[in-house]
């Protein structure tokens, strides 16, 4: 494995080796064998499995999880995975981050450290395109911010009680972001 450490972490990319597809494999295979097992014990609990006919068709399921190779497409996509950017979860975006799941299978945590809001933050700060380089990232996320209450808030939530921890979150962004230019070279 070799990882490619990027001036923007959350675009850091990740080449892997057989050794590395072997782990992706493994770890495909644990999630699905344990799906399949968890999702046996739901339908069979629930009634939605009332025969062994039914309950030995869920486990033939087995045999296909037990034949994918290093080669295989389920692979494969994790090892694409590992070439893109976070974005999900670990980004405050409601979704999996296929990246972290990839990186999760080999044992590698590229963003270790930073929370989700604090990704964010970065993640911004680099720019639409990521076109801005650390030092400017760095200084924008310096840079004091209004927070200006926008009339889409809703009247429910005190806005007011929301600032302190905001301002923390760019200040530990920050924080974050000079250590990894500092480790990285950047």
């Amino acid at each position: 494995m070799h990882i490619n450490w990027n001036k923007n972490p959350l675009y850091t990319t990740i080449n892997v080796d057989d050794h590395d597809r072997k782990m992706i494999l493994n770890y495909i295979q644990q999630e699905e064998y344990t799906n399949i097992l968890c999702g046996l014990d739901l339908d069979i609990k629930s009634g939605h499995i009332t025969s062994l006919e039914e309950a030995h068709k869920e486990i033939e399921k087995w045999g296909d999880i037990c034949n994918l190779t290093i080669e295989s497409e389920e692979v494969q996509a994790y090892v694409e995975d590992l070439q893109h950017s976070h974005a999900g979860d670990c980004t405050c975006f409601a979704t999996s981050c296929f990246k972290c799941m990839a990186e999760e299978a080999i044992g590698v945590d590229t963003i270790a450290g930073l929370g989700k809001h604090e990704a964010h933050k970065i993640m911004g700060a680099f720019g639409k395109d990521n076109e801005n380089t650390i030092d400017e990232a760095i200084r924008i996320l310096e840079e004091p911010s209004d927070y200006i209450k926008s009339d889409t808030w809703p009247d429910s939530v005190a806005w007011d009680s929301h600032v302190p921890r905001w301002k923390s979150e760019k200040k530990n962004a920050v924080k974050w972001l000079k250590a990894y230019k500092e480790r990285h070279g950047f």
